[in-house]
């Protein structure tokens, strides 16, 4: 025996030296992974929308590269010294890097007759010379002047400067620009200054990010430290298994590293996950280590019998697990993927490690002493006996109770729905979100609308017939459907026939001679080429633009409205001359979500059918694939249940709560399954094996659910509503698959049993 140790512990020697110059390595790769929240990743790959969008921003421009300052006066916007400070503001942002454009109410110019009567002349909109002429200034204002009407509130008394950075901006040019307006607004004296923008919301996020991923790691290793300190009061007890998920965290970060993966919002989240699926795997390892050392087994015999009847559910657990998360990689949507992809090397690498590092350390360690436990132990038995005994006498009551919660759940589940907002992930009171109401409340708000005009056949969008038709569409965009800030491929003709009118806002409209439209159009020729004419026109004149920007109703409100515009175009527009096609940013984000639910929905699917295969060819029975399935369907169907009467509504981050939760909670099932076979296998009878099982695998499904518990429950204190509530339902649905696998899946695997009510501790 004791030549047998020494081989064991030589073994364990180069073990654990292989293991420390590894994980040192991936340490080391670790230590350099970076943040990123890069709004695009989460596009779909390989999409015709997607496709279609790209080639769009190429012909007109990426419609998210912008930032909205809106800069107050407590005065009133039409004050002489706030203007002209205003203007000096404006001269200052040019100097920033990175940027295209900049449009300050300020710096717009109008356009006039020529007093000799040929051409036209252009004006500025503000003279800033003095009072009188800015009091004439704010007269055009007032009468209603559309150049001037979005961008000047005189409700909130401000006005708004349009910033275009580069397009496509790389995250480190965005972090210069952000960083570089950050400072030269820290330097003005407005009344107030407001600013939005997707690098602005970007540069937030990432901080955001960088913060909670250290907040969650510190909570989730405190919860564990406290579990240990509480379950094996020793030293050991602490250092081993948190060493040991510790290691799995580096190794699985250290991958995602080195294969050129960064952290973002679905990926910080691994740390946690990789923590408590982990501790899991050690605590079932340990207590039949325990548990074999307190039966009076020697050190290695007990570490051999805790390798072979634990490793065994252990990996099982491990590969559902991954299974689980591993059906994410289908998802074309990078930031999913990557959540998908390294958590399942991370749960698989868990295993390896809890296998191979714990009997090689146990192995250096004496015998531990186990009186302490014995009164624990014996109170943890004597619970579980009368639980199981409860079970037994009240089977009809608790299929019962089931069978009413599935059909309540079904009711909710059917009252869930699809939506995402802007910025969403960000709670109401968060400075960000301040701002973004400011806007939404007086600027007609910052969600980006993009709309291609295809003209058919040998129609071109300069076409009388074409613009006729495209001013109506304005026109029910503009009231019905409420786009704000729009500019379409028509506003250059109203305006040069509201000129060619003495300048009277009743002709700031297409003629309705088309003799007078060509008129109209030959006046055209001068600005053919303006950068103003090419942001609404494509250079083949082939495809128009409309763009601008609406209060975000969210994804699902925009269904509404999306299939009121469809049947506004297929009964009032000639469907003959043009045909249209929503683009943009949000559109793409909108249909991403939805791709992302079915995704995930066909992919819980694939992993349920894969798991009760699995377990069918392991167990060499149809009852037991049935039985690993039916636990864990209930926690989901009853969690969606509450999804839906909360009336919480998904998006494409929480979605995958549900993958995230069968993958975790299956694994309880297993170790209760694969212990149940054991006993089975030793010649019991199935209510003695059940019992057996219910008792002492029940006490392992509790702690390590608890363990479970502390880690998921650490994501409630994120500042990102996403991650809360991916917290909150998996911590929900944990709780449910412990209740279910201590409840339902003893009494399916009994079936009816007349002894029931005579069953004893």
């Amino acid at each position: 025996m004791k030549k047998e140790l020494n081989y064991y512990r030589k073994l364990s020697r180069w073990v654990l030296l292989a293991l420390s110059l590894v994980l040192l390595f991936l340490g080391y790769r670790a230590s350099k992974l970076q943040f990123d929240y890069d709004f695009e990743k989460f596009f779909p790959k390989g999409n015709d929308d997607l496709s279609f969008y790209k080639d769009y921003r190429e012909t007109f421009e990426n419609d998210n590269d912008f930032i909205l300052i809106s800069v107050k006066n407590n005065e009133g916007v039409f004050d002489l010294e706030f203007l002209r400070r205003v203007k000096t503001f404006t001269d200052s942002l040019r100097k920033l890097p990175h940027l295209r454009e900049i449009i300050s109410p300020l710096d717009l110019k109008t356009i006039e007759k020529s007093p000799i009567g040929i051409g036209f002349t252009e004006k500025p909109l503000f003279s800033l010379q003095d009072e009188k002429s800015l009091l004439e200034d704010s007269i055009r204002f007032t009468e209603g002047n559309p150049l001037l009407s979005e961008m000047i509130s005189v409700k909130s008394k401000s006005l708004i400067i349009l910033i275009k950075n580069v397009e496509l901006i790389s995250k480190e040019k965005s972090d210069e620009l952000a960083t570089a307006l950050e400072k030269l607004l820290q330097k003005q004296e407005f009344d107030e200054l407001v600013s939005m923008g997707k690098i602005i919301g970007q540069k937030v996020y990432i901080q955001v990010l960088q913060r909670e991923f250290l907040t969650f790691m510190l909570i989730s290793i405190f919860v564990l430290i406290i579990f240990l300190i509480i379950a094996y009061r020793s030293l050991w007890g602490i250092i081993i298994p948190l060493a040991t998920v510790l290691l799995a965290v580096i190794g699985s970060l250290g991958l995602m590293q080195l294969s050129g993966a960064s952290l973002n919002m679905m990926t910080t989240l691994l740390p946690v996950i990789m923590l408590v699926v982990g501790m899991s795997d050690v605590v079932h390892l340990i207590a039949k280590y325990l548990e074999e050392i307190r039966l009076g087994n020697d050190q290695l015999s007990s570490l051999k019998v805790m390798v072979k009847k634990v490793g065994l559910a252990t990996l099982l657990t491990s590969l559902t697990t991954a299974l689980g998360f591993a059906t994410l990689i289908g998802v074309s949507i990078e930031p999913i993927k990557l959540f998908g992809t390294y958590t399942a090397i991370g749960v698989v690498l868990a295993f390896v490690l809890s296998i191979l590092f714990i009997p090689a350390v146990f192995i250096w360690l004496k015998k531990p002493r186990v009186a302490i436990s014995k009164k624990v132990y014996s109170g943890w038995h004597l619970f579980l006996a009368k639980v199981f005994v409860l079970l037994c006498r009240k089977q009809k009551v608790i299929i019962g109770l089931f069978g009413i919660l599935t059909i309540i759940s079904l009711w909710g589940a059917s009252k869930i729905k699809f939506d995402y907002f802007l910025m969403q992930d960000l709670n109401e009171d968060h400075p960000l979100m301040q701002d973004l109401r400011f806007f939404q409340t007086n600027y007609g708000g910052i969600r980006p609308f993009e709309l291609a005009i295809i003209p058919k056949g040998d129609y071109k969008i300069d076409d009388y017939e074409v613009l006729k038709e495209i001013d109506q569409l304005s026109n029910y965009l503009d009231t019905a459907y409420q786009v704000n800030q729009m500019l379409d491929p028509t506003v250059a003709y109203k305006f040069v026939n509201q000129l060619m009118r003495d300048n009277k806002n009743e002709f700031y409209r297409l003629p309705e001679n088309p003799k007078r439209f060509e008129y109209i159009k030959k006046q055209m020729k001068p600005f053919a080429n303006k950068a103003e004419w090419n942001q609404v026109v494509s250079e083949d004149l082939k495809m128009g633009r409309i763009f601008g920007r609406m209060v975000d109703p969210g994804s699902y409100a925009m269904l509404t409205k999306n299939e009121k515009l469809e049947h506004f175009y297929q009964s009032e527009i000639n469907t003959e001359i043009i045909d249209y096609k929503l683009t943009g940013s949000p559109v793409i984000v909108d249909e991403s979500g939805r791709y992302v639910f079915k995704s995930v929905f066909y992919g819980l699917l694939i992993a349920f059918a894969l798991i009760a295969i699995t377990m069918g060819l392991l167990f060499r029975s149809i009852k037991m694939a049935f039985l690993s399935l039916v636990p864990n369907i209930f926690p989901i169907l009853f969690t969606a249940g509450f999804i839906g009467f909360a009336k919480i509504d998904l998006n494409m981050s929480t979605a995958i709560v549900f993958t995230i939760a069968f993958g975790i909670a299956v694994d309880d099932t297993i170790h209760f399954l694969s212990r149940y076979k054991q006993e089975i296998s030793s010649g019991r009878s199935r209510l003695f094996a059940v019992r057996r099982t219910f008792i002492s695998t029940g006490k392992a499904i509790i702690i390590t659910s608890i363990i479970l518990l502390g880690g998921f429950g650490s994501l409630l204190f994120s500042s990102f509503l996403t991650t809360f509530y991916i917290g909150l339902f998996v911590s929900l649905t944990l709780v449910l698959a412990v209740i279910t696998d201590l409840t339902l899946l003893p009494l399916l695997l009994l079936g009816k049993k007349k002894e029931f009510s005579k069953t004893s501790v």
